[in-house]
């Protein structure tokens, strides 16, 4: 591998043109297009001229370039690697001009349908060339017929063939930008926060670019690092990664982007950003950061407010960037910064805000909640003194002053929390409740209550931790008023978008069951978008309570 001392855009070798390309997905939509154009002009040909036809050498040049035009067609759409091949526009190309000479002259003009879709394939140089030989035999051909009058027209449309393509590329490239700021707006729900809009972001960019990693860097209130990978897993750097991050970006031009390129030869190029307009050479310092990212890399400077606000980082195995592709990024994030700076700003303003609020709660909650349960607990242990160690209810009372020491500890833990404005975690929380709940209800009811936790906390908000608990008590309140049951299990179903809690308990006796719904318990979860199904299998009755976990009320 070459050094990357002494790398500059001079010395540079470029890379072929054909890495200089369209997207992936709208080189092949572009691809069917042009597949489709020929085989629709093979057909028209073929039943239009074909019938009138007296030389025979030229009949069976329509029926071959039919024949071959929907072959090409069906091997287009099943994804035929060497349908990309150039030369079958070289090929539409010759056989036009044949058909001109054999069969009208006028068909000379159609030469400019596979010039225009070299030039959107492959570039302007490629068209030109195209264009250049198409212009040369026409006239030589006229030339040598004493007409070179009649060719002026198709030859006109050659020259301008070029030009026109070149002038569609920034409208193609404008109506790609919007559709994707559409995705990314339908798809990035902003109550889900930063990190989510990030990971809708980077995945949309992985698909167009066919990444294999992308990093974007967010300064804002709380400077981040975001790593994506295939699969949509976003993670934020921390540790000796962020380090590792921050001294490459260190190392890197300010206000210039990067693009990194292994063929046909390594290179490092800089640009600008918004204009695509190669820049100076690169310090080695630069240049060895750069190589030492992978083989094909573009690294973006994000602006906003006249100044460097971030990065963003893309890396994939071929094909090599190329400036438009920063060009073309760099008006994308013009248009999405502000929503992600809008994004992350809003959060840090809910963090803060929940964190003094929380404050005022456990000042208030230490006067409201914690002196009563304290009064409790002074009246127990009194009452347990007067009882006496020989009373019969002594070991009830004493079941009761623990159970409040117990609560009393857990509420104090609680305050101390919220007037230091820490979070709880809610789900932890929700789910250490339960099983205090259920350890409540065996020493006051004698009822069994077997709580089977998922492997992994669910993501509960705090008002649907708070439903879930109040959902639980109430499902062990009807299985002990309504029924004989002495074992009740409860169980977790975790998935992506919702929660599914399973009551169930045995069902004494032989009697068959009679079918009921749970109406306080059907309300409360309509109440969060969930909803409530009772199956009654042989000697067992079965609550299924469904929660969602996406867009539930905080």
């Amino acid at each position: 591998m070459p050094s990357a001392e002494g790398t500059s855009p001079s010395a540079v070798i470029e890379p072929p043109e054909s890495q200089q390309r369209l997207p992936q997905r709208s080189r092949q939509a572009l691809l069917r297009h042009v597949a489709g154009t020929r085989a629709l002009l093979g057909l028209s040909a073929g039943l239009t001229l074909l019938p009138a036809v007296q030389n025979p050498l030229a009949s069976l040049l329509l029926l071959i370039y039919a024949a071959g035009a929907l072959l090409l067609l069906l091997l287009t759409l099943r994804g035929w690697p060497l349908a990309q091949w150039r030369m079958w526009l070289w090929a539409d190309a010759l056989m036009l001009l044949l058909a001109s000479r054999l069969l009208a002259q006028p068909m000379a003009a159609l030469t400019v349908l596979p010039v225009v879709a070299l030039a959107l394939l492959w570039g302007l140089r490629s068209a030109a060339v195209l264009a250049l030989a198409c212009a040369s035999a026409l006239w030589l051909v006229a030339y040598s017929g004493g007409h070179p009058v009649a060719l002026t027209a198709p030859l006109l449309l050659l020259t301008l063939g070029p030009a026109v393509a070149l002038l569609t590329r920034p409208g193609s490239a404008l109506r790609e930008r919007q559709r994707l700021v559409a995705d990314f707006a339908e798809q990035a729900n902003p109550r889900r926060g930063l990190q989510r809009q990030v990971a809708v972001l980077l995945e949309l960019l992985g698909t167009r670019f066919g990444l294999q990693r992308a990093l974007l860097d967010l300064p804002g209130p709380e400077p981040r690092v975001f790593c994506w990978m295939p699969g949509g897993d976003v993670h934020v750097l921390e540790q000796e990664a962020l380090q590792h991050w921050r001294a490459q970006r260190a190392a890197l031009p300010d206000g210039m982007g990067c693009v990194v390129s292994a063929e046909p030869l390594v290179s490092v190029r800089a640009f600008d950003p918004a204009s695509g307009a190669p820049g100076s050479a690169l310090h080695p310092g630069a240049c060895r950061v750069l190589l030492s990212a992978g083989a094909q890399s573009l690294w973006m400077p994000l602006h906003s407010y006249g100044r460097t606000q971030g990065q963003l980082c893309l890396l994939r195995q071929e094909p090599a960037f190329s400036g438009a592709d920063l060009r073309w990024l760099h008006a994308l994030m013009r248009d999405l910064l502000p929503l992600l700076e809008r994004a992350d700003l809003l959060e840090q303003l809910q963090d803060e805000t929940t964190a003094r609020e929380r404050e005022r709660i456990g000042r208030d909650l230490h006067d409201s909640a914690v002196q009563p349960y304290l009064g409790l607990k002074y009246g127990l242990e009194a009452l347990a003194r007067m009882a006496g160690p020989d009373n019969p209810v002594s070991p009830q009372i004493a079941q009761l002053v623990q159970m409040t020491n117990d609560e009393l500890q857990t509420l104090r833990d609680v305050v101390s929390g919220l007037r230091r404005g820490q979070a709880l975690d809610a789900s932890a929380s929700a789910l250490a409740a339960l099983q205090r709940q259920a350890q409540r209800f065996e020493a006051l009811y004698g009822l069994k209550v077997e709580v089977q936790l998922p492997a992994q906390d669910p993501p509960l908000r705090g008002s649907l931790a708070k439903a879930l608990l109040h959902l639980f008590n109430e499902a062990l309140t009807n299985v002990r008023r309504h029924t004989q049951a002495t074992v009740v299990t409860v169980q977790f179903d975790v998935q992506p978008e919702q929660l599914c809690m399973r009551v169930s308990n045995d069902r004494g006796g032989h009697a068959p069951a009679r079918p009921f719904t749970p109406r306080s318990l059907s309300e409360r979860a309509h109440e969060f978008g969930g909803h409530v199904t009772v199956t009654q299998p042989p000697g067992c009755t079965e609550v299924a309570i469904t929660l969602p976990l996406i867009g539930s009320p905080a």
